[in-house]
């Protein structure tokens, strides 16, 4: 292969000129200038139309397109360019084509990894399992999809590292900004506690979150108290959730948790922890004598 480059190489060398190499920078220039004008269009197209759309739902969609549709537009362009330039320099394009014909049968037997995330990419994509935005659990990977591609998926963690996923290796997709969330609160009250009265004030203290002008906007319905769900040691644990907006049931739970630590030392209900009492060995001695 590479006698083969080398002997084209040192066979167009001969047949370079300045009008050649003129032509070559003319396409060059012209090639940056188509690629900027059209991703600036596509950008302008898709800017245009997620303005329109009210349903943050379908506004991450769109984005995600967008996103995809630069990349695959980007491909192209630089396909087109860069097989005229060649043809300029007298390179004929049909012998490439053909070995192009040949790697197509090594891909089916050697490129299989390759197809199967192509395929797997656009069905996430169509689908709308993933958009780029989105807080996602991608087999054992935690994070925000930062980028979407047809063969990998970009997802940045919290704490800033950032994994690359074949689309292939994806068994297991949980998206935890879909259409809604659900924050639960799984709160610890001790034995003695009137359970009755502390679910009045989880129901009022979710009634008080709602009005809140800060908070309300988060919020897509009442609070949801379940009731007693289980006996701990130390504990009996009262479960509730609150329906939220998507990527905003964080914010929600640590401030609704907030309130719950405030109202219930107001309230007098105790919330427990596991205690341990330890004897030392000399003082059990000494009450045996």
């Amino acid at each position: 292969m590479e006698e083969i480059i080398k002997q084209i190489i040192m066979t167009q060398a001969e047949k370079i000129d300045i009008l050649l190499i003129g032509k070559t920078l003319i396409e060059i220039i012209l090639f940056f200038i188509v690629l900027k004008f059209v991703n600036k269009g596509i950008q302008i197209f898709f800017d245009k139309a997620i303005e329109k759309i009210k349903d943050n739902e379908t506004k991450k969609h769109y984005h995600t397109l967008k996103q995809l549709g630069l990349y695959i537009i980007n491909a192209l362009i630089i396909l087109f360019f860069a097989t005229n330039i060649l043809e300029n320099f007298g390179i004929n394009m049909k012998p490439i084509l053909a070995t192009a014909g040949v790697l197509g049968v090594a891909v089916g037997f050697g490129g299989k990894k390759f197809v199967e995330d192509l395929f797997t990419g656009l069905s996430i994509i169509l689908t709308g399992q993933l958009r780029v935005g989105d807080y996602v659990t991608v087999n054992n990977s935690t994070g925000t999809v930062e980028k979407i591609t047809l063969t990998m998926i970009v997802i940045r963690a919290y704490n800033g590292d950032v994994h690359y996923m074949r689309n292939g290796q994806i068994d297991t997709i949980i998206n935890q900004t879909k259409n809604f969330s659900f924050p639960l609160f799984r709160i610890g009250v001790a034995y003695k506690t009137n359970v009755t009265h502390a679910l009045e004030v989880l129901k009022d203290l979710g009634r008080e979150l709602k009005e809140n002008p800060e908070y309300s906007k988060f919020v897509l319905s009442d609070i949801e108290v379940c009731g007693l769900d289980s006996f701990g040691d130390s504990s009996i644990e009262i479960l509730a959730r609150i329906k939220t907006t998507p990527q905003e049931q964080w914010i929600i739970k640590r401030k609704f948790n907030q309130m719950i630590k405030e109202r219930f030392e107001k309230e007098g209900i105790e919330i427990p922890f596991p205690q341990i009492v330890v004897n030392k060995a000399e003082e059990q001695k000494e009450n045996i004598q």
